[in-house]
């Protein structure tokens, strides 16, 4: 079941490679916090408690209610383009990810034969966090720069969790609210960019003098 997760995780990042709505990234990142979500409740079938609820309903809450909910209300509020510009065709977009994800998945099985890891998590959650970089190098609109950032996030969540590090409760919880943190101070900084340009493209930042 964990490998099922884990190849839906990974199908969601060829969906983000060649989609160019903007609502489409957003329901990415609502389908990786569900996964995510359902991976936890998965890990703690056996030794099921009160604490065990308390990290998966924590990361539903914030990864697929609070965070795509404030990230389109930034959209709706500053009235962006819905659609999403590249540095990329999208086909050679889509080449470089496979390729990308193709090299990860034969390291990860190398690196299997001498570490103890789960090669489909491993290898899903770190081509998630190559791809959300790929993402803010690549997209030019600097709310998708946001979504690639979570997208990254939660790559790492997932590999960490292939890996099996028994990390504390409260440092899991920290670190889910300061990915929320992270995206409020981002939806501030675009608001105050907003003011001062016209549109969201990273293009228009270039115009800023030291």
């Amino acid at each position: 079941m964990f490998n099922l997760f884990s190849i839906l995780f990974c199908l969601s990042l060829l969906y983000l490679s060649v989609t160019s709505r903007l609502n489409a990234y957003i329901s990415v990142l609502r389908i990786q916090g569900i996964l995510l979500t359902l991976l936890l409740l998965f890990h703690s079938i056996g030794h099921f408690s009160v604490l065990t609820l308390i990290l998966p309903l924590t990361l539903f809450t914030i990864k697929v209610i609070l965070v795509p909910r404030y990230i389109k209300k930034i959209i709706f509020d500053l009235e962006i383009k819905r659609t999403i510009e590249s540095s990329m065709r999208q086909f050679s977009f889509l080449l470089l990810v496979l390729f990308s994800m193709a090299v990860i998945f034969f390291v990860s099985n190398s690196l299997s034969k001498s570490v103890k890891i789960d090669i489909i998590p491993f290898a899903s959650g770190f081509s998630s966090v190559v791809i959300g970089l790929f993402v803010i190098m690549l997209r030019k609109k600097l709310i998708v720069h946001v979504i690639g950032f979570l997208v990254m996030e939660n790559g790492i969540f997932l590999f960490g969790s292939a890996l099996s590090f028994k990390i504390p409760l409260m440092i899991e919880l920290g670190a889910l609210l300061d990915v929320f943190v992270v995206v409020f101070l981002m939806g501030i900084a675009l608001n105050k960019i907003s003011s001062t340009f016209s549109g969201f493209d990273i293009t228009e930042l270039r115009r800023l003098k030291d």
